[in-house]
């Protein structure tokens, strides 16, 4: 054999090993496993409690429920139409996981600061009370009476008085 042969060999020889490799290695490598589905868009905590008419502020995510709504005028005591309202909305946030809630009761300006600060708190008192019905315990849920110190209007007209009759129940930020 001829030099020439010979590196005509080791070529031809070289390309088959490296040919032969490359369909050895190809035959064991697997094909890379599927994309993984995209992630349901979950709702987030936020979205959630919007739907449920809450607004984010300062204090936790929070919703007025309008005294109208709740109580008679100068009563503390809920109407039956309150009482379903506000299970609705304990077992909704039931099962949100929510374990913790703050009340806090307000009143428009009519009568003493005195008076109004006992019906703000024995307000707050009587959402907690139902609230707890519906699974939260009674020492998850903070109650508060601000009277008139925290009005949402003014008091000079009977609308605004009326939106200044409420209890705010808040989801705090933890």
């Amino acid at each position: 054999m001829t030099i020439h042969n010979r590196s005509f060999v080791h070529q031809t020889l070289r390309t088959i090993v490296a040919a032969f490799a490359v369909a050895l290695l190809g035959g064991c490598a697997s094909a890379p496993p599927p994309a993984p589905p995209p992630p349901a868009v979950q709702p987030t905590l936020t979205s959630k409690l919007i739907d449920l008419g809450f607004e984010k502020t300062d204090e936790g995510y929070v919703l007025n429920l309008p005294g109208p709504l709740l109580f008679d005028t100068g009563s503390d005591v809920l109407s039956e139409n309150a009482r379903v309202v506000i299970g609705k909305l304990a077992n909704d946030l039931h099962s949100l996981e929510i374990k913790k809630l703050r009340l806090f009761g307000h009143t428009d300006n009519v009568g003493s600061a005195e008076f109004n600060r006992t019906l703000s708190t024995k307000r707050a008192e009587s959402v907690a009370q139902a609230i707890s019905q519906h699974g939260f315990s009674e020492e998850n849920l903070e109650r508060r009476g601000f009277g008139f110190d925290r009005p949402l209007a003014g008091n000079d007209t009977a609308e605004g008085r009326a939106k200044n009759r409420r209890v705010a129940v808040i989801v705090p930020f933890e």
